[in-house]
């Protein structure tokens, strides 16, 4: 009966540090306060996220990330939920420029603007995902 136990304990630690191991891979900012990882998340690093309002301060425009990955030729959406529940409809996003930190470096560091307006006013989400993809 010990060692049985013994394996579900050791079983479990694995799953645990295999599961910290491949959200690991995520970088999002921590200084947000809206946020959520729903897929994995490998080779891109959002390192900023605006919320923008528009006239009404308490409707939301906008978002923009900012990615210091090259996502060029990739398609990226964003979705809304308030208390896990989806607000609206998935929002398509359009791709900024890469722009490196060094001109003289084109392929080095650099960051890519990604924005995402939404079709209609929402006032109340308290969660916000990006989804890219190759196009």
């Amino acid at each position: 009966m010990r060692k049985r136990t013994l394996g579900v304990v050791l079983l479990a630690g694995l799953a645990m540090s295999g599961a910290g191991a491949f959200t690991a891979a995520n970088d999002l900012p921590t200084t947000t306060t809206a946020g959520y990882g729903a897929a994995a998340v490998t080779g891109a690093t959002v390192t900023d996220i605006a919320y923008n309002v528009g006239a009404d301060p308490s409707k939301l425009t906008n978002v923009v990330f900012t990615s210091t990955t090259d996502v060029t030729g990739k398609t990226a959406t964003m979705t809304l939920r308030n208390a896990g529940v989806q607000v609206g409809s998935s929002y398509s996003c359009t791709l900024g420029l890469w722009t490196p930190d060094n001109i003289l470096v084109p392929l080095g560091p650099g960051s890519m603007a990604i924005t995402c307006a939404s079709t209609e006013d929402i006032a109340d989400f308290d969660q916000v995902g990006l989804t890219v993809v190759d196009a």
